[in-house]
């Protein structure tokens, strides 16, 4: 090799790690953004009762509606997280919330540098590589929260790079590579994360059963001693994740499939589903053409294809599908064995296409900085307190309304980790009770007399518009017009109110909020005259107001939209009643 070509290799090496720090760089900064709504305050709050009590809880600390004894679904939810739960509440306790950021982008970054290093050992052009993460976090911002499923994320290419690398060290005659034997402890920490184990043992399972097909067949270069140690390490690896506080989770989170829960958690509704319910078609259509361009890609170089890939990437692709939950995995999954097949391809156009993908690379690195300078904390603060009702939970712990509470689903988990132990909560975003959550439902949609008679509720804390989707909540609209409840509390956020009967604390005049929510249902009918739901609640205000005849027309307006709609039904026929 002359000193021109030495000079040329290494000033294209240098080339590469420059811009592999820059991305990295800017991906870092882009998972630092503030926590707002999410599951990360009850896995706090978990962490915290752990840290406190020495132990983990066999009973729910945080909710009073979970009924005597729990099953092995609540079972899982309460314990299965655990390890994870005390990292998160160490790091909060030793440096507050921005450490929990901090914590999040360092496992993000972690995350893409394990898939970039993989490619990097598969012979995947560099710059391919770099353009393959930053298309990552398209894909990744509704899981961009610290939540242990980020461990599962981990894991999942941590397992696949070690077999493949154990694999590729054993055909080179090395007996006990050490990708192999740290298999038995990576599982056995993922298992005291998260319980998303489970998909480490299908990589294991597969890659063992494409390894026995391929001795087989004599097309993998396994001898038999190999191929034993390689069973062995993997058994090993296998038992180990069973040592943790729910041996029989594998088990559990396979039931957890066909649990009712799994109907209406968004989170496991089909990806094209959930794309529409967001308005996200990206979400659908990305992965759809991943998908594709995957498939085609392992057809042409199927000579070139394992068997075991092939069958991961055909389950992987079959289970993110079928629920947006299992999305993020098969785009790992595509990413870690199908890039090297694309980065092959390209080898023959390698000359024109290099300044092709430094112009896409750059574009990418623009792109993800633009969005990265607009969702900084820097600019706002650690804590999204667009979403969390943090001034409602200051109240209630200055003034102290009578317990129980009724709480929104969505603050469940912060205003269980603001106010526990004084109060517990009705309902969290971990969704532990069916029944429990359908009551929520119930007096959520403004039917609640009989769900707070049941269990006895004598506060209400809601949310004064719906997070995200921006409607009003007929539970918090109602009540403004029940005269047994007394509003204590107003903010741009959140109302508290509390029972007539109960209430010692100086209450407020609900009338300029009830007048307000009007204007506010008459703006969105004059924009949108066709919203079912506004129509029933601007008819149930009209109704409240005395104005009988304008209350029918909006409840028959809905119906005329949706015959089907029993709200606006049963109004019009409590008013046929009333009128007889």
């Amino acid at each position: 090799m002359t000193a021109l070509s030495v000079a040329t290799l290494s000033s294209g090496k240098l080339l590469i790690r420059i811009l592999a720090g820059a991305v990295f760089v800017v991906l870092f900064l882009y998972h630092i953004n503030p926590v707002g709504l999410g599951d990360m305050y009850w896995h706090l709050n978990t962490g915290r009762w752990i840290w406190e009590h020495g132990a983990l809880p066999d009973d729910d600390p945080f909710t009073y509606t979970l009924s005597d004894g729990i099953d092995t679904r609540q079972q899982l939810i309460l314990q299965s997280y655990w390890l994870a739960q005390l990292l998160f509440y160490g790091v909060y306790k030793m440096f507050g919330p921005w450490g929990l950021i901090f914590l999040k982008a360092a496992l993000f970054i972690t995350l893409y540098f394990l898939v970039w290093r993989s490619m990097l050992r598969a012979r995947v052009e560099p710059i391919l590589g770099l353009l393959a993460i930053l298309a990552l976090p398209w894909l990744l911002y509704r899981f961009d929260e610290l939540r242990p499923q980020v461990f599962s994320f981990i894991g999942v290419v941590l397992v696949y790079v070690n077999m493949n690398c154990a694999l590729s060290k054993l055909r080179a005659g090395i007996s006990h590579p050490n990708a192999l034997t740290a298999l038995p402890f990576i599982m056995l920490l993922w298992a005291n994360l998260h319980a998303g184990f489970i998909l480490g043992w299908v990589v294991i399972l597969v890659m063992l059963a494409g390894s026995a097909l391929g001795h087989w067949r004599g097309t993998n270069g396994l001898d038999f001693p190999a191929l034993r140690r390689l069973f062995i390490w993997c058994g090993i690896a296998l038992l180990a994740s069973l040592a943790n506080p729910l041996s029989d989770t594998l088990i559990v989170n396979l039931g957890m499939l066909s649990d009712p829960f799994t109907r209406e958690i968004d989170e496991f509704f089909p990806l094209f589903v959930y794309a529409r319910v967001y308005q996200q078609p990206f979400l659908f259509y990305g992965v759809l053409v991943i998908a594709l361009v995957s498939a085609g890609v392992m057809i042409l170089r199927r000579k070139n294809t394992e068997p075991a890939h092939a069958f991961l990437f055909i389950g992987f692709a079959a289970a993110g599908f079928s629920s947006f939950r299992y999305m993020i995995f098969f785009v790992l999954m595509a990413l870690l064995l199908v890039m090297p097949h694309i980065s092959a391809l390209l080898e023959r156009y390698q000359a024109r296409s290099r300044s092709i993908l430094f112009a896409l690379l750059f574009a990418a690195l623009s792109g993800a900085g633009y969005l990265t300078y607009q969702h900084t904390p820097w600019k706002m603060d650690a804590l999204e307190t667009s979403y969390v009702p943090e001034r409602a939970a200051d109240w209630i712990l200055d003034n102290r309304p009578p317990a129980p509470l009724f709480n929104a689903y969505e603050y469940g988990g912060y205003l269980g980790w603001r106010l526990t132990p004084e109060y517990r909560m009705f309902v969290d975003p971990r969704c532990l009770d069916y029944t429990v959550h359908t009551d929520y439902q119930t007096a959520r949609g403004g039917h609640y007399p009989a769900v707070f008679e049941k269990y006895g509720v004598n506060s209400v804390v809601f949310y004064l518009f719906t997070p995200l989707v921006n409607s009003i909540p007929e539970v918090t609209l109602y009540l403004l017009m029940d005269q047994q409840w007394d509003l204590v509390y107003v903010d741009r956020l959140a109302v508290v109110m509390v029972r007539h009967d109960q209430n010692t604390l100086p209450y407020i005049d609900k009338a300029p909020l009830l007048n307000y929510l009007q204007r506010v249902l008459e703006q969105t009918l004059a924009t949108m005259p066709d919203d079912t739901q506004a129509l029933v609640q601007y008819g149930r205000i009209l109704l409240y107001r005395g104005n009988v005849n304008g209350a029918q027309q909006q409840f028959r307006a809905a119906l005329r939209i949706n015959p089907r709609l029993g709200a606006a039904r049963r109004y019009l026929e409590a008013i046929a009643t009333r009128k007889q």
